[in-house]
């Protein structure tokens, strides 16, 4: 005798199909998330490239140390021992070449009492008056003192040790009081210290730099003597003649 057993039917749930709204809700998380992820990627790389970089810029920049500025004297004087009658100039004024700075009368050349008028030889500033009206100017000595504001320089003492990673020509950046910012000068030339160097100090040389031609119009404005900070750029410059030979 067969035995027919019935088994019911195995009800399969219903396939739900995923509605295109969640679908395009799902893609735009996911691509989100890979933006995020580039975001940050990036960021860390870009990271990372600057700290290289700034790495190598800071072994290629050398600060130099204070720098001062500079001006080369032009002195304005009699030959001959003379009394100072007038000083028609004050510190500080700018004059043109040929301007009356100041009247002395000489005695000493057998002529007699005779009046001479002083002029400057160039444009320039006045820096000082060395011999006040009444007083006797020695022959050669400067009664008047002026400056071109055109040939200001920076000079820094440099040791011998720093000097080996310079070259003519190099470029600086210039920063200190008066000066908006950043400004540029180049490396000009290297002179032996002429005054007597301080214990310890022996291996100092002067390093000269002129400031590019688009600052000069606000370095003329500067006081000589102010001090400022420099470093030199060793990346210009290059195959330029090493500074230390050219002192």
């Amino acid at each position: 005798m067969t035995t027919t057993i019935e088994t019911a039917p195995i009800e399969q749930a219903p396939v739900t199909a995923t509605p295109p709204r969640h679908r395009l809700r799902r893609a735009l998380r996911v691509l989100r998330t890979l933006v995020v992820v580039l975001i940050l990627l990036a960021v860390a790389g870009a990271g990372g490239t600057y700290v290289v970089r700034q790495r190598l810029a800071d072994r290629t920049m050398v600060d130099t140390g204070a720098a001062v500025l500079t001006a080369q004297p032009i002195t304005v004087g009699s030959a001959d021992a003379a009394v100072v009658t007038r000083v028609l100039t004050t510190e500080r004024t700018s004059v043109t070449a040929g301007t009356v700075l100041a009247t002395i009368t000489a005695t000493t050349d057998g002529r007699g009492p005779h009046v001479q008028e002083l002029r400057a030889p160039a444009a320039g500033i006045v820096t000082e008056i060395n011999v006040a009206p009444g007083q006797i100017a020695r022959a050669g000595e400067p009664v008047v003192t002026l400056y071109d504001p055109a040939k200001l320089t920076f000079q820094v003492d440099v040791p011998l040790e720093t000097l080996r990673l310079l070259r003519l020509g190099m470029t600086a950046r210039v920063t200190g009081p008066g000066l908006p910012g950043e400004i540029a000068a180049k490396l000009e030339k290297v002179e032996p210290k002429v005054d007597t160097p301080a214990a310890g100090a022996t291996d100092l040389l002067t390093v000269v730099l002129r400031p590019d031609p688009a600052a000069l119009a606000t370095v003329r404005t500067l006081v000589p003597g102010l001090r400022f900070g420099v470093v030199v750029d060793t990346n210009t410059a290059v195959g330029g003649t090493p500074a230390v030979n050219s002192a």
